[in-house]
């Protein structure tokens, strides 16, 4: 050792051996960047097979993302129970426990009475009402034309036109009824086997994502400490932090928006029942489940929902189907302005632009699903990309193009690092820590 310290002063061994650590980081970083370039090739070539492994891990996770959604939105309604439980019970020993259980069976019980009133009430009359719009066509031509001779007698060259029109739409209806429908029918029936397997296979994934979904409502609370407790265990007190807020904000954005946006959707249903009821209109169940279900869809669900039913509506009566429109329009407007604030709370933040990109981006990548969370997913995008932004002006020293209004949530680099974390994540971890061996 002498002989080394003769040769080599103290400062030249931490020259030397910073020196090393800089070439062995250097070395690292060239190997990550070889490593997802090569990652990068083997996706882009074997895509096919890539996405072949996702889909048979996707139908493998099935009955858990099922549960995982359903878990999620009883969770609110399973807290709700819990703190009745809590005020209605006896102050003994077990009744924490009793509390939680009795919650988690209610809650259960609530989902399997709603899917009942959907199966038994709605899909029967919506069926009914599909097979009477089927069934009347034809009369609804014949009325139509028997209308337009009354009408146009004293047009006869409009009538001409009209007729042709007719005939045209009725050749082509016939021709797709010949070459498409009946084709599509005979492979549909000589395919039922595969159906009756795809459909008892979903209905089995539900059964095990609702039983699945119980059980993560009885163990929502642990594992969430566990969670917390991993996140704090793996990464800086700073870092944690950062990431916890982070998911409790997406946690608020998703469930300020997609539960309030289901209680919202389920009361515009139910207003424009009892309107079409109230005047008497025909297929009403129908036109209140489209109009219901296609408000889910934030900016175009409208739309969307408002234009077949009023097809529907114009084909039995053109005054009454006038009378929709208005009235939609009215709710929509009563929706947007004092219904959906109220059952959503807290509002995505997001310009007509964002929402209307989110939509039309991750329905495009996800289909229905992506236009449902398209728009909470991009939020929460759009909220990491700022904090991000505001970090690096204040980093470099450009606080003046910061907003007034965020110079306070965009300052926590300096500052964080001279105060010690925040205690509470520690002690819920400690607390975590002596109460996961007692579950």
């Amino acid at each position: 050792m002498f002989c080394v310290y003769a040769l080599f002063p103290r400062g030249d061994i931490l020259k030397k051996s910073n020196e090393k650590t800089k070439y062995i980081y250097a070395g690292l970083t060239a190997f990550a960047v070889l490593a997802a370039g090569m990652l990068m090739i083997y996706i882009i070539f074997r895509k096919k097979e890539l996405a072949a492994a996702v889909e048979v891990v996707k139908s493998i996770l099935e009955p858990f993302i099922i549960g995982g959604v359903l878990a999620y939105l009883l969770a609110p309604l399973c807290n709700t129970y819990e703190r009745w439980m809590n005020k209605l019970l006896p102050d003994k020993k077990w009744k924490p426990k009793l509390a939680a259980t009795l919650a988690v069976a209610m809650s259960s019980l609530s989902a399997i009475a709603v899917i009942a009133v959907l199966v038994l009430l709605i899909v029967p009359a919506t069926l009914k009402s599909l097979v009477s719009l089927v069934l009347s066509v034809p009369g609804l031509v014949m009325d139509f034309i028997n209308w337009s001779n009354e009408r146009l007698a004293d047009y006869p060259q409009l009538k001409k036109y009209l007729m042709n029109a007719v005939d045209v739409v009725y050749d082509k209806f016939d021709n797709w009824t010949q070459l498409q429908l009946m084709p599509s029918i005979q492979t549909l029936l000589s395919g039922v086997g595969s159906s009756i397997s795809l459909i008892f296979t979903f209905a089995l994934n539900i059964v095990i994502g609702f039983i699945i979904s119980i059980y993560l409502l009885a163990s929502r609370k642990l594992f969430a400490r566990q969670s917390k407790m991993l996140l704090y265990a793996v990464f800086r007190p700073k870092s944690a932090d950062l990431i916890f807020g982070e998911v409790k904000y997406a946690d608020r954005m998703f469930s300020g928006f997609l539960r309030g946006k289901v209680l919202d959707s389920a009361i515009v249903g139910l207003i424009c029942f009892v309107f079409l009821k109230i005047m008497n209109y025909e297929d009403v169940m129908l036109i209140s489940v489209i109009v219901g279900v296609t408000n889910i869809i934030p900016f175009f669900g409208p739309f969307i929902g408002a234009i077949p039913s009023a097809l529907l509506i114009f084909v039995t009566s053109p005054i009454k189907c006038v009378y929709f429109v208005i009235f939609i329009f009215i709710l929509q407007q009563f929706d947007g302005n004092i219904l959906g604030p109220k059952c959503m709370g807290s509002t995505t933040k997001l310009s007509a632009f964002w929402i209307l990109f989110a939509i039309l981006l991750f329905g495009g990548l996800m289909g229905f699903v992506g236009m449902i969370i398209g728009v909470p997913l991009f939020a929460v995008i759009y909220d990491i990309v700022k904090k991000l932004v505001y970090f690096l002006l204040h980093k470099h020293g450009r606080d003046d193009m910061l907003p007034a209004e965020t110079e306070d949530t965009a300052d926590p680099p300096d500052g964080a690092e001279e105060q010690p974390a925040s205690a509470e994540p520690v002690q819920t971890a400690q607390t975590a820590d002596n109460a996961a061996p007692a579950e």
